[in-house]
């Protein structure tokens, strides 16, 4: 399949108020080119909030691929959907006439704890970031985040059925724990040593231990003698490790 290298993208989230400022990449817009590949083309998530989302490690809230495929949903259930070549260029054009393809920052200076979609737009291999301050203003960026809702998909968009996301490897990002009589980490991969990914140690769980891990919530796990607190989270198809949750 031919699918646009240009992505682009956010989500939405709570909203907040006050006067917002854009401020400009200077980089040129770049033009829209077609290419084949199974690379990533599009995705959002969202950051910021009294939560602090969106921090290292976290799960984007909508992936794109040059192949048609979709991933949404929650770390706990993540739903994969194979869009037409047609649908993801319609995306794509859309993307690019909602200027993503020039990332840009919306901010706003009046709200502390601002909600932001942020749009990772592809173009030509090169991701580029834009954050959108909640909730958007722009009427066409707004479109084509309506766009990224699989429940708004038309069927006669989709070259296949929907199926649960699952995935090849899965992370596990442990952070120092307190707790008792946890249960022994049944794994052969240690939690103690890894990849550091914000304030967690990260390694990768592969082939059956993958399959089987519970993943899309935080557990207490013991390991070598020591207390973790312990989150599962599946491994994208363009995330090659860990490296790449940074």
């Amino acid at each position: 399949m031919k699918a646009m290298v240009v992505v682009a993208a956010a989500l939405l989230a709570a909203g907040c108020s006050g006067r917002s400022e854009a401020k400009l990449d200077p980089t040129p817009a770049p033009s829209v080119s077609v290419s084949p590949g199974t690379g990533l083309v599009l995705r959002t998530s969202t950051s910021g909030g009294i939560a602090g989302l969106g921090g290292p490690g976290s799960l984007p809230d909508f992936s794109l691929y040059g192949d048609g495929r979709a991933i949404a949903g929650s770390s706990g259930t993540l739903t994969e959907y194979r869009l037409t070549p047609q649908a993801v260029r319609r995306i794509v054009s859309a993307a690019q006439d909602a200027g993503l393809a020039t990332p840009r920052t919306v901010e706003s200076p009046n709200m502390a704890d601002a909600m932001y979609a942020v749009v990772t737009f592809v173009v030509d291999g090169h991701p580029r970031t834009t954050r959108l301050v909640e909730p958007v203003s722009d009427t066409k960026a707004a479109a084509v985040l309506a766009m990224l809702n699989p429940s708004t998909w038309a069927r006669g968009d989709l070259a296949a059925a929907p199926h649960p996301y699952r995935p090849a490897e899965v992370a596990a990002l442990a952070l120092p724990g307190s707790a008792t009589g946890a249960p022994r980490w049944p794994y052969a991969t240690p939690l103690g040593s890894g990849t550091r990914v914000g304030t967690r140690t990260c390694t990768v769980l592969t082939g059956a231990a993958a399959r089987k891990a519970p993943i899309g919530r935080w557990r207490d796990w013991s390991d070598h003698g020591r207390s973790y607190r312990v989150l599962l989270r599946p491994l994208l198809p363009d995330e090659a490790d860990c490296s790449a949750l940074g």
